[in-house]
């Protein structure tokens, strides 16, 4: 069984549902269709999981297609834009959420801004995306969404557009002064694509898989892994929306999958319970990155391919290597740090 993936020449799309919210370390949507295609073109999926499915890249690309599939993670700003992806109405209803919505928050007084927002935001500014979290709890999927999309965006818009799109960079003062209400109304409009709801989204720990997906049930994994010793999921825009949902950082860090002392041994414990999981002829896909990063454990460098071909219980067939698409939050970050990107696809089969 042997694969074709190709390179793409460009991977942005901001139009695209996925530019709903800046999530750091997701894979893109064109990245995640074509693989699908590819895999489903030799192998058909009956059902898919993406256990650490962040932003739900993969689930909606497979919905598109018709392709049951689940999604696990344990982040809950992930999981609530997964949601908003997977879970959309159409157009009408949606607007008719957010205008009553809308009307209603102007009538909240008196509401009390957090700090960190009044670190980061012009004070209005801030004040207005307040007045909108009281009715959180009212919010259809897709609205939530792109509510903590305008966020994200009012936050580089108020320091005069310097950060890039998806990294929180310095404070420039003083603040812009913006209009909330229209950031949020434009990211209604602007990434709206309803499709048939054949996804399953489910904030768990992964190393838990096997208590919330059911025995023999998935026949193909697709996903992109956390990276090791890379990037802080609490961090950069996340920061404001945990902040939002009063959900406190050093607690949310202790379990997700970011400390290297205990990398290895958590995915040789997923790796296991995964295969309690899938059916008798599985294939499993990692995406993941080529760059070596040093394993400070055992004194070594490892690719991702490497690291995980060196723990899996599972069958190789082939890692399939290309070069990173090039994009302006990417190039920038390699010009900072002089590296450069390899893309690694690593399919594992159980039979």
């Amino acid at each position: 069984m042997n694969f074709l993936f190709k390179k793409l020449n460009s991977v942005n799309n901001p139009k695209s549902v996925h530019g709903i919210y800046p999530y750091r370390g997701k894979i893109s949507g064109k990245d995640a269709s074509l693989i699908i295609e590819e895999i489903n073109s030799k192998f058909k999926i009956k059902q898919l999981l993406d256990p650490f499915c962040g932003t739900g890249t993969i689930n909606f690309e497979c919905q598109k297609k018709f392709i049951k599939n689940i999604g696990i993670d344990l982040n809950p700003v992930a999981i609530n834009i997964a949601k908003s992806k997977i879970n959309q109405k159409n157009i009408k209803l949606e607007l008719e959420n957010f205008e009553k919505i809308k009307n209603k928050s102007f009538k909240k007084k008196n509401i009390k801004v957090s700090p960190l927002f009044l670190k980061y935001f012009h004070k209005n500014t801030a004040y207005r995306i307040f007045q909108y979290n009281e009715y959180l709890d009212e919010m259809n999927d897709y609205i939530k969404g792109c509510y903590f999309g305008a966020i994200a965006l009012s936050a580089r818009a108020c320091n005069h557009y310097k950060w890039t799109s998806n990294i929180v960079g310095k404070i420039i003062k003083p603040f812009n002064e913006i209009d909330f209400d229209k950031i949020f109304y434009q990211k209604i409009i602007k990434h709206q694509i309803k499709t048939k709801k054949i996804s399953k989204i489910k904030l768990a720990n992964s190393l838990d898989i096997n208590k919330v997906v059911l025995k023999n049930s998935i026949n193909c994994v697709i996903t992109s892994p956390p990276y090791f010793n890379a990037l802080d999921y609490s961090a950069y825009h996340n920061q404001f929306i945990l902040d939002l949902l009063k959900i406190n950082k050093k607690s949310l860090k202790k379990n997700l999958f970011q400390s290297l002392k205990d990398y290895e041994i958590n995915f040789i414990e997923f790796f296991k319970n995964l295969d309690k999981v899938l059916d008798k002829k599985s294939l499993i896909v990692f995406i993941v990155g080529g760059t070596k990063r040093k394993y400070k454990t055992k004194n070594i460098s490892l690719s991702g391919s490497e690291f995980f071909i060196k723990i899996s219980p599972f069958k190789l067939i082939n890692v399939y290597k290309r070069k990173y698409t090039n994009t302006t939050s990417t190039n920038i970050i390699d010009k900072i740090n002089k590296t450069s990107r390899e893309e690694e696809i690593i399919v594992w089969k159980n039979f």
